[in-house]
């Protein structure tokens, strides 16, 4: 359980870290979210958050077990969450988002959309973003499946990616 614990501890800091650029990168809602609620009334709507994805995707690891019990504490169960969206199957899913400001699924925390990452592409000439390759890496490292010097790596990678964005 001690190894499970240092895997969820390296995730959390790379969620943070990844709440860093995509605050940084407010591609999602001033470029996506706002237009779509303004073209439509200012009904709610599920852009990216189209399924349960934290139950498809999250593996039976003891890490993965971690982060949902932490998830649950800290947020409760998805049957306690009384603002679901009715636009988004996930529980976590409200008329303004994900609920969810950390102890995300990998598949949820990880995901940009190709609009997105073209933005990021063309506005900041990043292209190491790769939603699938992030996922990934999230799951490799909560699973263990990343060395230390690969984590070590994938971090400097984001923390570059935030450093850009910054100097733009």
């Amino acid at each position: 359980m001690e190894k499970a614990r240092e895997n969820l501890n390296h995730y959390l800091e790379m969620e943070e870290i990844l709440n860093r650029f995509f605050t940084l990168f407010d591609y999602c809602l001033k470029d996506c979210v706002l237009p779509e609620l303004h073209r439509n009334g200012n009904q709610p709507f599920a852009a990216c958050c189209k399924n349960r994805y934290y139950k498809i995707y999250d593996l039976d690891e003891p890490a993965f077990h971690l982060l949902r019990q932490e998830r649950e504490a800290l947020y409760g169960t998805p049957e306690e969450v009384k603002d679901s969206s009715l636009v988004s199957p996930c529980e976590y899913h409200t008329n303004t988002g994900c609920l969810l400001p950390t102890h995300k699924s990998p598949i949820c925390l990880a995901f940009m959309c190709r609009k997105s990452i073209d933005a990021l592409r063309e506005t900041y000439g990043i292209y190491t973003y790769d939603y699938l390759g992030f996922n990934y890496a999230l799951e490799w490292i909560l699973t263990g499946d990343m060395t230390e010097t690969q984590y070590h790596e994938f971090k400097e990678s984001c923390l570059e990616m935030i450093a850009i964005l910054k100097a733009s």
